[in-house]
C-alpha cells in the first residue's frame, strides 16, 4: 500500500461541513479549544475532549464535518490511487 499524503487542511472555531474532491481514509484533528467538539468523517463519529487529538484510519469518507465552537484545525489523509 502506498503511504497516504495529507490534503485538505482546515481549521475553525464554528461549525464546518465539506465535501472532499477525492476520497480520504485517515482523518487528523487537534481540539485546541476548551470545549468539546464532535468530528465525523463518513459514517465514523467521535468526540475530541478539549485539548485532545484524532488520528485515525478510518472506513473511506468523502463528507468531513465538524460541530462545536471550540478552536480546532486538522486535515485528511488520502491513500494514492484510492487502494487500500
Amino acid at each position: 500500500m502506498a503511504d497516504p499524503i495529507a490534503r485538505y487542511p482546515f481549521s475553525g472555531t464554528a461549525n464546518y461541513t465539506t465535501t472532499l474532491a477525492s476520497t480520504a481514509h485517515y482523518i487528523v484533528v487537534f481540539n485546541d479549544g476548551s470545549a468539546d467538539i464532535t468530528v465525523k468523517a463518513g459514517q465514523f463519529q467521535a468526540v475530541v475532549k478539549a485539548g485532545d487529538a484524532l488520528d485515525e484510519r478510518v472506513d473511506p469518507f468523502t463528507t468531513l464535518s465538524i460541530t462545536g465552537t471550540s478552536a480546532y484545525r486538522g486535515y485528511v489523509r488520502v491513500i494514492p490511487g484510492g487502494v487500500g
